[in-house]
């Protein structure tokens, strides 16, 4: 989603961030931080439940504030639970939460309220119909772009189970000079990379040290340091038509080789998500990397560090993040 994309209504807002989120959240808490014109970073957290409400507006307002260009932000509750007043569930905690953002100077702009059956503006007597977000024009846009809420991109049964294990090479200076070549010619195309090709890439992510190059390599615009990399600082505005491409790539990859050798590609994709800033799809295609081998240690670290909601440096900037709409 690099194009820009106009949100003219609260029906466009409240249908953006199932496409941002790969799901419409469910006994959440949705801060999308907002500058002049435009969206920042998006943090959803589960419902307080019984967490006091000052400690949960504070632990929020900590996270909402890493995006240190944020001035101000809109709050979405979602959730079925009831009070004595349906139009105000978890009050306590909606009030302390303004309260803190607002001494945070970035301030809400708006609450809305969504459950199972229909949305409002918090507090408000209104019951509009969950359809006006199904129908608004930003569903509808981010859809014709490819945009699939609520839909796995990633089904194991869909790839198939007949495909023979890629052999992991050995590893020299002339294989890594090898790999990070070829990686770096299909990068540079506009296409996909015939069967050969994709199968030797493939066989090259099985190799950690070389994984780690190769999806180094993906970012032009770094120091040089792979740790910096990794952690999303570099010195510059990534490509992020080149970011998108090696995602298209990995995918690609993946079709080549059965279970159990997918995890490599599921954590590169799972890394770019989380340069986008986005989290969720983050930790998804991280926890599936996991399951496609068990113990997978990058995917396990990434996953952590994400868990931890530790915001990517590249995105914290509104200079250098991915593109996002307008607000």
């Amino acid at each position: 989603m690099t194009e820009k994309l106009t949100l003219s209504s609260p029906a466009d807002l409240l249908a953006y961030v199932p496409h941002l989120l790969g799901g419409t959240p469910t006994e959440s808490f949705v801060v999308l931080t907002a500058t002049a014109g435009a969206l920042g970073a998006t943090l959803r957290v589960d419902a307080p439940m019984d967490a006091a409400p000052l400690g949960f507006a504070q632990t929020v307002t900590s996270l909402a504030a890493q995006d240190e260009n944020a001035t101000a932000c809109y709050l979405i509750v979602y959730t079925d639970e009831t009070s004595t007043d349906a139009r105000f569930p978890y009050a306590a905690h909606v009030a302390a939460l303004g309260n803190e953002l607002a001494t945070a100077r970035m301030p809400v702009r708006k609450v809305y309220l969504v459950t199972s059956t229909h949305w409002a503006a918090y507090g408000s007597t209104e019951r509009n119909p969950l359809d006006q977000i199904k129908d608004s024009n930003a569903n509808a846009t981010l859809t014709f772009r490819g945009s699939a809420p609520n839909v796995d991109v990633y089904n194991p049964a869909l790839l198939g189970k007949w495909v023979e294990p890629v052999q992991v090479p050995v590893r020299t200076e002339e294989t890594v000079e090898e790999a990070r070549r070829e990686w770096g010619t299909v990068l540079e195309g506009a296409g996909m990379p015939d069967r050969e090709t994709t199968r030797k890439l493939a066989a090259w992510f099985q190799d950690t040290y070389i994984r780690d190059f190769l999806m180094a390599d993906i970012i032009t615009t770094n120091n040089g340091v792979v740790i910096d990399i990794f952690l999303g600082k570099f010195e510059g505005r990534p490509d992020w038509t080149r970011v998108d491409h090696a995602e298209a790539i990995a995918f690609e990859l993946m079709k080549a080789v059965p279970e159990g050798q997918r995890a490599p590609m599921l954590t590169l994709m799972g890394w770019l998500q989380w340069l986008k800033g986005s989290g969720t799809h983050a930790e998804r295609y991280l926890k599936l990397a996991v399951e496609d081998v068990p113990g997978y240690r990058f995917a396990e670290q990434l996953y952590d560090l994400i868990g931890s909601v530790y915001i990517a440096e590249v995105a914290k900037n509104q200079e250098t993040a991915y593109k996002r709409p307008t607000s």
